[in-house]
């Protein structure tokens, strides 16, 4: 995935939009959907991407990045869960779209330092359940916050 506002690829695109579908079809509760079939994630990114692709791009980026946000407080077992189920299903899973769009999870690794208990789950929830180009520097950054930390 590209870095800062660039614009996703059509690979990237349709990658993260079977994420997003997978998402809201196992993890969103059925009274939080809407009734009216054209707002399902399917039909709605289809009229969109007849409309513009670029409009289409850019609200699956917003919608992904909400994903990351709502589940930032999820327990590790719930994450992991989350994981192996995606994984199944041949879907990025959520650490792996996490590492790539979770603001917070950037900031830390720019600042190479966990300064809060936050900052120590979400990195621990990525670094136990994938590995990436990041791995290394997240461990890192976690081992360091473990060392100074009074007693986890």
């Amino acid at each position: 995935m590209r870095e800062g506002k660039k614009m996703l690829s059509n690979d990237e695109y349709q990658i993260l939009k079977r994420f997003f579908i997978f998402y809201f079809d196992r993890f969103i509760p059925e009274n939080q959907k809407s009734s009216n079939p054209n707002n399902r994630p399917q039909i709605f990114f289809e009229n969109l991407e007849k409309e513009s692709l670029s409009k289409a791009k850019k609200g699956l980026q917003m919608a992904v990045n909400d994903i990351v946000e709502m589940s930032a407080d999820w327990s590790p077992e719930k994450v992991s869960e989350a994981n192996k189920i995606f994984s199944e299903n041949g879907i990025l899973t959520l650490n792996e779209v996490r590492l790539r769009f979770s603001r917070k999870l950037k900031a830390i690794l720019r600042r190479g330092e966990i300064k809060n208990e936050v900052d120590y789950y979400l990195v621990k929830s990525v670094v136990d359940g994938m590995s990436s180009p990041c791995i290394d520097q997240l461990c890192n950054i976690l081992a360091a916050y473990e060392h100074k930390a009074p007693c986890n």
